[in-house]
């Protein structure tokens, strides 16, 4: 079974709240989120003045990620358009894997997910020369479920409702505000949330 779970956990709320529904695993409860690092970027013409602007970048663009993830329809929909094109890289590649698991089982996700406690990790330049923000941050999945096409749970009534994650974000330095989604993984370290 390789590292199927560990692979649907990382992908965001579709992604996650599918697999929790499936493993009713928890994570360990440890004491507090970690410490960023300091902002590192070109010299010349930061983008972000201080890590505040990064942050509300990254705050930004994971609340307009969550929202777009809990309003997707089925494939084809504008709404599931939407939510896909706010991801990049891995992250979309495995969330198209997830949203075309979700229907062909008939699976759909009802409520809301919110997120709070986000702390930047460390924000740069990444090889492709584009700026990077990753946080740290708390999924809460407390609002929502996964439902089959009768409206019936999928979702294991132990699985964890709130999940430290890091979380990482590209965008250039001409469009801030289009920060994609391209990594969410849980965090695997001392349990933040």
């Amino acid at each position: 079974m390789r590292t199927v779970q560990r692979d649907l956990l990382v992908l965001g709320p579709l992604l996650l709240l599918g697999t929790l529904a499936l493993t009713g695993c928890t994570p360990e409860p440890v004491p507090q989120a970690p410490q960023a690092s300091e902002t590192t970027g070109p010299t010349d013409a930061p983008v972000f003045a201080s890590d505040e602007e990064a942050l509300a970048a990254a705050t930004e663009a994971y609340a307009a990620y969550l929202a777009a993830s809990d309003a997707a329809g089925e494939a084809g929909t504008p709404s599931r358009d939407l939510f896909l094109s706010l991801s990049s890289g891995r992250a979309h590649e495995e969330e198209l894997s997830v949203a075309t698991s979700f229907d062909e089982r008939g699976w759909k996700q009802i409520g809301s997910t919110s997120f709070d406690s986000m702390a930047i990790q460390s924000v740069e330049i990444n090889a492709e020369k584009k700026w990077e923000i990753r946080v740290y941050v708390c999924l809460d999945v407390t609002k929502s479920d996964i439902v089959d096409s009768s409206g019936v749970s999928v979702s294991q009534p132990d699985r964890p409702l709130r999940m430290p994650l890091t979380v990482a974000f590209v965008g250039t330095d001409q469009h801030i505000d289009h920060f994609k989604m391209t990594e969410s993984q849980v965090w695997s370290g001392s349990d933040f949330c």
